[in-house]
């Protein structure tokens, strides 16, 4: 059952250093077992410039590890540079890992000299009836 669809990540994103969605949605990102992520890129420059994308969990909201073994939304992910992409990944079967209190989103560009607007948002899911 869906219980929110939240924009979590609004931005300019230059270079390779890792940005995270913002922290006033890592609550509502915890209150669910699974999470689809989607979202669009746009403006993108440099060298063949790619997006990863991790769920990360914590319940203290301190320390964090990934969710998942692998991003959601992996480097494999071109980013064209003449047109807005569409991205989307979902976290994952929730009775395969455990489910923290606190989720964030890792969000990086890879590439040479990457830039670009990135909007993400996310979808939690409940194992609930419904």
């Amino acid at each position: 059952m869906k219980v929110f669809n939240q924009c979590v990540f609004d931005g300019y994103i230059s270079g390779t250093a890792v940005v995270y969605s913002d922290s006033q949605y890592n609550t509502l990102l915890g209150n669910t077992d699974q999470l689809s992520v989607g979202g669009y890129t746009s403006q993108v420059t440099g060298t063949s410039p790619n997006l990863t994308v991790q769920v990360e969990q914590s319940f203290d909201n301190v320390r964090w590890q990934n969710r998942n073994t692998s991003a959601e939304i992996p480097s494999t992910t071109t980013l064209s540079t003449t047109a807005e992409t569409n991205v989307q990944g979902q976290d994952g079967n929730p009775t395969a890992r455990p489910t923290l209190a606190f989720v964030r989103l890792r969000i990086a560009l890879g590439g040479t000299s990457p830039a670009g607007q990135v909007r993400l948002w996310a979808t939690g899911r409940d194992r609930g009836q419904g």
